[in-house]
């Protein structure tokens, strides 16, 4: 005998409503995660916020005109086109977008996949190429307690720190006069072709060694691509206390005596390579003979990459909030929330069947009349 279901019309619309309910509430329920050393690198990007003030406020204080077309921030890291020290052509996106203060955490969170402590000695090569990345090295060497011992190839691409009265000993300068941070460059080179700025002209190679007369700056310089590495490594190991050990080497930009070569810059992964010491190259710099000894390698090369992997605005034209991005916390949905939708949504279902199991059963005692007859 047809017996029918008393669920109606209106309860199953109601569970219809209820589920769609539940699962847009599911759907849009977040809870918001702080990235792994949060507070570090919140203090990182802070402490390079305060570094690109401190340079502009002085900058504006001495006088400097700047180009608001190509550094509508007015910070004065970005360099001119063409100068007497410029090596090569540079892209202006990767200036404008290093200077970003958020970039600092995401230095930070490199080397603490080291797991480096305070008081490590980290060896760093550096350009003057790109600025805002040099400072946001330097913002995470200070919050994390780094000893660095720094090399820079002062010469510098276009649009970076390649104006003659402003080169990256001159910005860096700044910062330690105002005791922002404790440390600067040990060593200078004039960076370019065989890192002995073939290339440029007398005025240009005269203007680096002013510079880096100004600062009291060594400089390296050997008769060949080979023997300026071999003068480098020198260097660090001369920079190094008794008894202790580089943790890291950090090279940011594509500094000949630190790749080997441009194909080397290009081709060495982007971020910490630990095996890089296992690969061989035709021509070799010192993040190869650095890595040779077990020193890991931290590259750092295409800005636009790092910003692309990081959610970071590419030239941005007005100023970056400190602590924005996915580098220092991110949304996930609320598995909580989620638990609690799908609970009721079940206990809504069991309730439905135990109503109509007792309805079937109420149906199937009562005595049809047409039956008696």
């Amino acid at each position: 005998m047809y017996r029918p279901s008393l669920k109606s019309n209106k309860t199953l619309i109601a569970l219809l409503i209820l589920s769609v309910g539940l699962f847009f509430i599911a759907q849009r329920s977040y809870v918001h995660i702080k990235a792994d050393y949060y507070e570090e690198k919140v203090e990182a990007a802070t402490e390079m916020q305060q570094f690109l003030e401190v340079i502009s406020q002085e900058l504006t204080a001495g006088g400097y005109e700047f180009d608001l077309l190509d550094d509508p921030l007015r910070t004065g890291l970005i360099g001119t086109r063409l100068s007497s020290i410029t090596t090569s052509r540079g892209v202006l996106s990767e200036k404008q977008t290093a200077l970003n203060p958020n970039l600092a955490a995401v230095m930070v969170q490199e080397l603490v996949k080291l797991n480096l402590q305070a008081g490590d000695h980290i060896a760093v090569g550096i350009t003057g190429s790109n600025p805002g990345a040099n400072l946001a090295l330097y913002a995470a060497v200070k919050v994390l307690k780094l000893e660095p011992s720094i090399i820079v190839a002062l010469s510098s691409s276009s649009y970076g720190a390649n104006r003659e009265d402003l080169t990256w000993l001159d910005i860096e300068a700044i910062l330690y006069r105002r005791g922002l941070i404790g440390f600067k460059s040990d060593y200078a080179s004039l960076g370019g072709r065989d890192d002995m700025a073939i290339g440029l002209s007398d005025s240009g190679v005269q203007a680096l060694r002013d510079a880096m007369l100004r600062h009291n700056t060594p400089l390296l310089l050997a008769s060949s691509l080979d023997e300026n590495v071999d003068l480098r490594i020198s260097a660090y190991n001369e920079q190094l206390p008794e008894d202790m050990r580089y943790r890291a080497f950090v090279n940011i930009g594509g500094a000949l005596a630190n790749v080997g070569s441009n194909v080397n810059a290009r081709l060495i992964p982007e971020g910490i390579n630990r095996r890089l010491g296992e690969k061989e190259f035709e021509t070799k710099g010192v993040m190869m003979l650095m890595a040779k000894k077990n020193v890991p390698v931290i590259h750092v090369l295409r800005i636009l990459r790092w910003a692309s992997n990081n959610d970071m605005p590419v030239s941005p034209d007005s100023p970056v909030g400190v602590g924005q991005g996915r580098i220092f916390s991110y949304e996930r949905h609320n598995t909580f929330v989620a638990a609690i939708c799908l609970v009721i949504l079940l206990m809504a279902l069991v309730a439905v069947i135990i109503f109509d199991r007792y309805d079937r059963h109420f149906m199937a005692n009562i005595v049809d009349p047409d039956e008696e007859l």
